[in-house]
């Protein structure tokens, strides 16, 4: 009988696990599910300051393409995709991203 209680014991702290542990993947997973930018900003930001460029397709978590700079001081950024000097940035990434991915010869 004691035998049982252990195992019954067990199994209940294993569900309870299993259910914590699921329940913080699916609110990590709906976090996700939502556009990161809900504010942009167009004011130009040195290019030597940035220590991460984030670019961030358009998709079912969101309808806006979005690009979130981070800066060496720890500041970050979304800023306005459409501004022409993010646009500079965005098409040498995507040039970089290409150039990466084509095979040598």
């Amino acid at each position: 009988m004691a035998g049982t209680k252990k195992i019954s014991a067990f199994l209940f702290f294993c569900l309870i696990f299993l259910t914590v542990s699921e329940a913080m993947a699916l609110k990590k997973a709906a976090s996700e599910l939502r556009c990161q930018c809900i504010t942009t900003q167009s004011a130009f930001i040195n290019p030597r300051l940035y220590q991460s460029v984030e670019l961030i397709p358009s998709g079912p978590h969101c309808k806006n393409v979005e690009v979130i700079i981070t800066t060496t001081s720890g500041d970050v950024a979304c800023v306005d995709p459409s501004a022409p000097w993010v646009e500079r940035i965005i098409k040498k990434i995507l040039e970089s991203k290409q150039n990466s991915e084509e095979p040598a010869i």
